[in-house]
């Protein structure tokens, strides 16, 4: 780190002691610091301590999550107690039981419990953030900003609602980019570890391993994504028979209600009558958005790819990806995959469009998507009000601490004053 760049950090770090978010906005302005995503990752702490379970977060995740440990507080724990604890939760997700006993033995506080979290889920988050901006070349375009923005957006730091699985995300992609983009064998193995916070990345890791045997096949999996955006209902019968064939029985019990034949008929017919258009239009505009960029890059920058090797790994995976995401979405939570594909779509779509020249098909195509993915970003910063308090946004980490336990969220607050 040179000298500027380092005076530059400290000035940062003061003004985050001052005002959290301007720090934030003051990160992205320097993305190219060694400091920046550390401001980003202190500052997803400081949401978590700041956190407002607000309304519309009741039945959620989260508050569920800090019942348990608040309910374990009371509770005398020995290791074998906690290990007797996990075996009879019936949970498979290592990691979530460990911090859940570990921070009981010193807390109750909602504040302490979601600082956490916010901690561990910040980390992989500002990491994954700045993999992308890392790798930026030249003047940032426009657009770029716009991608990165919604790339930002996918899992965004209110995913902390539902800590397990987003935390699994984050770090399968911290792990899976380094391995495709720079053929770093160990990211591999860290991203494998995300079965340990949540169960369901056996789904994901298992692409990664089947991807490993086959390897780059892109126009077999091209033509395998686009069939999928077409024909994506799993063949419910057929997929339980193997799952209660092969899976173990932990699995099959604790995926027993996702594979409700009722259950999965109540999701395909979805509750979409009673949503406004935008909650259900927006997701579908990042979706096919980020389809049309790939079929785009498919067609004018294949031969690109296949002259560049991790250029085409990452490619080559995030299709194949994109395309099991798309079938995995006919069942329940399922669609949670889409997430996964739409974060490694875009980490593609954003370096090749900074960093490649762009052809007259790619920028007419730029034009035409553009209203889409406004859309999505301002629907999904409006779901962010949910458990933004106004602490998170205006406040300090000195005006947090006196004001613990009594954050409200910002669309609690709107709501009283409107």
């Amino acid at each position: 780190m040179n000298n500027s760049d380092e005076k530059t950090g400290y000035y940062a770090a003061i003004l985050f002691l001052v005002w959290p978010l301007l720090s934030v906005v003051s990160a992205f302005r320097n993305y190219d610091s060694r400091w920046g995503k550390n401001i980003l990752w202190a500052f997803v702490a400081f949401y978590g301590f700041t956190f407002a379970i607000g309304a519309e977060s009741q039945g959620s995740d989260i508050v569920r999550y800090v019942e348990e440990i608040k309910q374990l507080h009371g509770t005398e724990m020995t290791l074998s107690a906690g290990l007797d604890y996990f075996l009879q939760s019936g949970q498979i997700d290592v990691f979530d039981t460990f911090i859940s006993l570990v921070l009981s033995r010193f807390t109750e506080s909602q504040s302490v419990i979601t600082l956490t979290y916010g901690i561990i889920f910040g980390f992989f988050f500002s990491r994954n953030m700045w993999y992308v901006l890392e790798r930026l070349e030249g003047k940032i375009q426009v657009i770029t900003i716009l991608l990165f923005t919604c790339f930002f957006l996918v899992v965004p730091i209110w995913n902390l609602n539902g800590f397990r699985f987003w935390t699994a995300v984050h770090i399968f992609i911290y792990g899976l980019l380094p391995f495709l983009f720079e053929g770093k064998k160990s990211g591999a193995m860290i991203a494998t570890l995300s079965i340990l916070v949540h169960f369901a990345f056996v789904v994901p890791v298992g692409i990664l391993l089947s991807y490993m045997v086959i390897g780059n096949r892109l126009i077999i999996y091209f033509v395998f994504f686009l069939t999928t955006f077409f024909i994506s209902e799993i063949d419910i019968d057929a997929f339980n028979r193997v799952v209660e064939n092969y899976a173990p029985e932990i699995i099959q019990e604790r995926t027993s209600s996702y594979r409700s034949e009722t259950q999965v008929e109540e999701h395909r017919e979805g509750p979409e009558e009673s949503l406004n258009w935008y909650a259900v239009w927006y997701g579908r505009a990042l979706r096919w958005s980020v389809m049309g960029f790939l079929v785009v890059l498919f067609w004018r920058g294949k031969e690109f790819f296949k002259k560049n090797k991790y250029w085409l790994n990452l490619f080559s995976f995030t299709l194949l990806f994109y395309a099991v995401a798309n079938l995995f979405s006919s069942l329940p939570s399922g669609g949670r995959f889409i997430s996964v594909a739409n974060l490694l779509a875009l980490a593609l779509i954003i370096l090749y469009i900074q960093n490649r020249k762009k052809g007259k098909y790619l920028k007419r195509f730029i034009l035409g998507v553009t209203p889409a993915l406004l859309l999505y970003v301002i629907v999904s910063i409006r779901t962010g009000l949910y458990s933004m308090s106004a602490t998170s946004v205006l406040g300090n980490p000195f005006i947090a601490f006196f004001m613990t336990g009594e954050f409200i969220s910002l669309n609690d607050a709107l709501k009283s004053i409107l």
